[in-house]
């Protein structure tokens, strides 16, 4: 083999590579998330509003009691959608998943996805 060859080869592994993670990265970006918290779901509200910015999350209608999307220039950030209830014993049960995202290539191509895995963490650190 060539020093050609090689570096054909080395490139397309490269790109399979990729590719690979990036389907990864989708599936870990589509799985729901959720915790319970001894918190009220007042506060609990009031922890998950403070995870997002104002300037790059706006409110919109969506399945969960919170709905965020990530602002883009061309419209095509993630919605973060969240569940708040309570527990027969008192706690608060939370639930985030991305509820609405665009692909590309079959790939999540939307900005913010990885926010309902920070709410929770955030959550529990509360």
């Amino acid at each position: 083999m060539d020093a050609g060859s090689a570096f054909i080869l080395i490139l397309l592994l490269l790109l399979v590579g990729l590719f690979a993670l990036g389907f990864w990265q989708s599936s870990v970006a589509k799985r729901q998330h959720e915790t319970v918290v001894t918190l009220s779901p007042a506060r609990t509200r009031q922890v998950i509003e403070s995870t997002f910015s104002k300037i790059f999350w706006a409110d919109v209608q969506g399945p969960g009691d919170i709905n965020k999307r990530r602002r883009t220039p061309n419209d095509s950030g993630a919605t973060i959608s969240i569940d708040i209830g309570e527990t027969a014993d008192g706690k608060t049960h939370v639930q985030a998943w991305m509820s609405a995202w665009k692909t590309r290539y079959g790939l999540v191509a939307s900005g913010g996805s990885g926010l309902a895995k920070k709410v929770i963490k955030k959550l529990e650190q509360a």
